[in-house]
């Protein structure tokens, strides 16, 4: 027995219009306009790639898991060439920022911490918040918990559901019982950095195919797995929005700083809910754009999330994207980018 996923099931709220097939238009990237520099923010020396002028409104690009600031290579000229200070940086834990050992370093506290001193650090009041993956939940609970700081949310790929009745792991091991789960995995100590550094090149590559629309079909995990790339195929040739080249950055920043830091963010989410479990600010007020994949399987299995999410924010716009998976603002990167910019006109942050 084995889960394989394929795409979406839409919730009643969302089917009927809200769907796009992508053309097959091309994205021209021109990495000119990308400038590369550290910045000092909450006692982190946090690496950063921006573009645009300063003292433009302000637009933070927040990435996800296992990814860098390149993930936003394709939208940081966009929005710099529409008028925005676009600026990336590398997460605490990942690349060329790097981050503490200590799994309590990770808590959401703590991040949305950073995301507020990025904003001071770049010399404004607020921003407007892009996050993806893990960088799409700091983007919520920063939504959430500084209101004043952002002016707009657009998040990839994860839902937000508001509050858990219950810790994660505890969720997760109702869910799963004792299938294997990633997640899960991840909270086990120095196994899942031994499997992804054994060879980082190959981890990143199956990882980026496998949760692709292209090799989402071939990715099946069985219960009794033992480690989270057994589900997962190397593709046969490199995709258009990775190639070698592109993976290769990515393949040096975690050859240098490993993967334990981003692996924190999964073992500090009891934690982060621990801290958060009595809040009663679980609103997201700031005008919001969804947007995720149709072949996605973190918003398969985030269905629920979705289905809650009008009750938690209620200025939402979302858009599900066909032929798309999990790296959706690399998979459809000129698609994103309208969307983006038409939600960002739409909501008009002064520029």
């Amino acid at each position: 027995m084995s889960a394989t996923v394929s795409s979406v099931t839409l919730p009643d709220w969302l089917e009927g219009n809200q769907t796009f097939t992508p053309s097959s238009a091309k994205t021209e990237l021109n990495m000119a306009f990308i400038r590369e520099r550290r910045l000092a923010a909450n006692g982190m020396d946090f690496f950063i790639a921006e573009a645009g002028e300063p003292g433009a409104p302000l637009v933070l690009c927040l990435h996800g898991f296992p990814e860098c600031w390149a993930s936003w290579r394709y939208q940081l000229p966009a929005l710099a060439q529409s008028g925005y200070h676009a600026v990336a940086p590398d997460l605490r834990g990942y690349g060329e920022t790097g981050g503490p050992d200590e799994v309590d370093a990770y808590r959401q506290s703590r991040l949305v911490a950073d995301v507020v001193a990025l904003i001071e650090a770049l010399g404004a009041d607020q921003a407007v918040l892009i996050g993806h993956d893990w960088g799409c939940a700091l983007a919520w609970q920063m939504a959430r918990r500084h209101p004043g700081r952002v002016a707009a949310v657009v998040g990839l790929s994860v839902p937000y559901g508001g509050p858990s009745p219950k810790p994660p792991t505890q969720a997760m091991r109702d869910l799963f019982r004792d299938h294997f789960f990633y997640m899960l995995y991840f909270q086990r100590p120095q196994a899942p950095e031994q499997e992804l550094e054994a060879d980082v090149e190959d981890s990143l590559r199956r990882m980026f195919h496998s949760l692709s629309a292209e090799g989402i079909e071939e990715f099946s995990v069985a219960p009794d797995s033992t480690g989270v790339l057994q589900a997962m195929q190397p593709p046969p040739a490199p995709p258009r929005w990775m190639r070698d080249e592109d993976l290769a950055y990515y393949v040096a920043r975690f050859e240098k700083t490993g993967f334990a830091g981003a692996l924190n963010w999964y073992r500090a989410m009891d934690a982060s809910w621990e801290e958060s479990r009595n809040d009663d600010n679980w609103t997201i007020t700031a005008p919001v754009l969804f947007l995720g994949g149709m072949q996605d399987p973190v918003l398969i299995f985030g269905q629920k999330a979705l289905t809650r999410m009008p009750d938690y924010v209620p200025d939402l716009r979302t858009v599900v994207l066909d032929q798309c998976g999990h790296w959706i603002q690399m998979e459809q990167a000129s698609e994103v980018n309208r969307e983006i910019l038409g939600f960002l006109e739409e909501v008009s942050p002064t520029r």
